[in-house]
């Protein structure tokens, strides 16, 4: 009986949650905030949204801790009843409870989106300190609203120095240099080497280099041999987001980087997320 109320009770909630959504979408940015923070209410969450207007952006704040975001769907979805419990699940995705994290430690984050990563990180290490690199013009200026301090980079990675086209899927935060299945504009974004920006920014060390570039990881690496030299850790995203035919590149990241001093120390199978140490 119990197994049956709680089916009945899932079914309700799920009922519930998709009719909110359907309404959301036909109202105001702001009334669509008021309709999520009435639910976060009524399950005593601490988490609350707005829209900043003038910016043309969401915000999801929890104490005096907040990110901007530009999709609803995706803001909504992402941060849930808690933008504390979206870090701790992103970070434990790349394993980075293998770490021991300093306040000056450098962290470079390729394919930053709104820059959830730093979320588990805030206490670790200076926000001065994390590069946070994002080709998507929106997603940029969440970044820079969401991390004044932080050193953000509006352009992509790659192994060439130049300009390519760009294959915008903010929705689901699926944008790629490579054309995905889905996408809904293509911009022409500035792209450099690793190797070319740890030149331009003078870095003599790098404490984790996490890479996600749904799919371009193969190019990335190929632009950053002198620059995975500094780092201690790499955390990669190999899942299969690779193209039209959407290939998983974690066997050709772990290849790369095990020829180049690296072994895997741990892998979350789910996302196929794996990081990996410099064997010294």
């Amino acid at each position: 009986m119990k197994d049956l109320l709680r089916s009945y009770a899932l079914v309700f909630y799920r009922t519930i949650s998709l009719v909110l959504r359907f309404l959301q979408r036909l109202v105001s940015p702001s009334l669509s905030c008021h309709l999520q923070n009435f639910f976060l209410i009524l399950h005593g969450a601490k988490l609350r949204y707005s829209f900043d207007a003038e910016k043309g952006l969401y915000i999801a704040k929890e104490g005096h801790f907040y990110r901007y975001f530009g999709d609803m769907d995706r803001g909504f979805d992402c941060y849930a009843r808690s933008l504390m419990k979206r870090g701790k699940i992103l970070s434990e995705s790349y394993c980075l409870q293998n770490i021991s994290f300093n306040d000056d430690d450098i962290i470079i984050d390729c394919g930053a989106n709104y820059g959830d990563l730093y979320i588990s990180l805030r206490d670790r290490i200076k926000e001065s300190n994390y590069f946070a690199i994002e080709p998507g013009p929106v997603e940029y200026r969440c970044l820079k609203s969401s991390l004044p301090d932080a050193q953000v980079l509006n352009l992509g990675l790659s192994n060439i120095d130049g300009e390519l086209d760009f294959y915008l899927c903010s929705k689901s935060g699926d944008s790629s240099l490579l054309e995905p299945k889905n996408y809904t504009e293509i911009i022409k974004v500035q792209v450099k080497t690793m190797d070319s920006i740890m030149r331009d920014l003078n870095l003599s060390k790098c404490k984790l280099f996490k890479l996600e570039a749904e799919g371009w990881e193969p190019e990335i690496l190929d632009g950053a041999h002198e620059f995975i030299k500094i780092c201690d850790y790499i955390a990669v995203d190999g899942g299969r987001e690779r193209g039209v035919a959407a290939e998983a590149t974690l066997h050709t990241a772990t290849n790369y980087l095990i020829k180049r001093g690296f072994k895997m120390i741990e892998i979350y199978g789910p996302s196929y997320r794996a990081l990996y140490q410099k064997v010294e």
